[in-house]
């Protein structure tokens, strides 16, 4: 959605279960995959459920020509850290920010699982509610899902490069 593209090819690395042996795909330890988007945009996503961290982390870094964010790598997730934003041409370097995984201000029930999704359920049923398209719909869903099953079943197959279907 940041970049009103949508990938078209993916590949990943990593296949071990160190940490949890014998528990199946669910258990590895770290993941890395690479997608390539429709306009030749270069994603890159780490992702880790099983590597033992504390305190719990959730690290975010988005890169562009134009700029980039972090959030902060200290402390909680569930609490605001200092993070990093460099838009080109709006200052001479990056400032710190504060940065929240959960909105702050959302309802104490989206809260306690995590606020994403709560605004991805209530964005649903108000669409049913309303009769209206919801702003992630069953495409947009598929694009934004596929592509990481796509990039795990390429590290299965000895991380090569495979096309991700586009469903309309």
């Amino acid at each position: 959605m940041l970049l009103d593209d949508r990938v078209v090819k993916a590949t990943a690395s990593g296949r071990t279960t160190y940490t949890m042996p014998g528990v199946g795909v669910g258990a590895i330890d770290m993941q890395v995959a690479l997608f390539e988007t429709a306009r030749g945009v270069t994603i890159k996503v780490l992702r880790s459920y099983v590597a033992p961290r504390q305190p719990a982390t959730v690290y975010y870094s988005i890169y562009g020509t134009k700029g980039f964010v972090e959030n902060g790598r200290a402390g909680n997730p569930w609490h605001v850290t200092r993070g990093l934003l460099y838009i080109e041409g709006v200052g001479k370097t990056a400032r710190e920010v504060d940065w929240y995984v959960p909105d702050p201000n959302a309802p104490e029930e989206a809260r306690k699982y995590g606020t994403g999704e709560y605004y991805l359920a209530r964005d649903f049923v108000n669409a049913i509610e309303t009769d209206t398209t919801p702003p992630i719909d069953a495409v947009k869903a598929a694009d934004m899902t596929i592509p990481g099953l796509i990039a795990h079943e390429a590290a299965m197959k000895g991380n090569v490069w495979l096309d991700v279907p586009h469903f309309e």
